[in-house]
């Protein structure tokens, strides 16, 4: 399996990132990036760790572990596409972006 992380959630990473950086420094943003990136790559060895979504048909969350996030994924062929990034405390879409 391989990793993919789409354009939203490649968007959201950066968000995340500023915003921890504007309130926390560098250091904790790198931090909270690595943890988000190393939960994802958990998803390698095991693509159906996470639990099947309740809006969303077809789309695994992942909840990132230390962190407030969840990933939303598919498992397509070999990979698994990370589809987005969010805090526990934002409304989920009802459907989700695949680009």
């Amino acid at each position: 399996m391989t990793i993919v992380w789409v354009p939203s959630a490649k968007r959201d990473l950066s968000s995340i990132s500023a915003c921890h950086e504007s309130a926390d420094g560098k250091a904790k943003a790198s931090g909270v990036l690595q943890r988000i990136v190393h939960g994802a790559s958990r998803l390698i060895e095991k693509p159906f760790l996470g639990h099947v979504s309740d809006s969303v048909d077809g789309v695994l969350e992942l909840h990132v572990e230390n962190t407030p996030y969840l990933l939303p994924y598919r498992v397509v062929d070999r990979h698994v596409r990370i589809l987005r990034v969010f805090h526990e405390s934002q409304d989920r879409p009802s459907a989700w972006q695949i680009e």
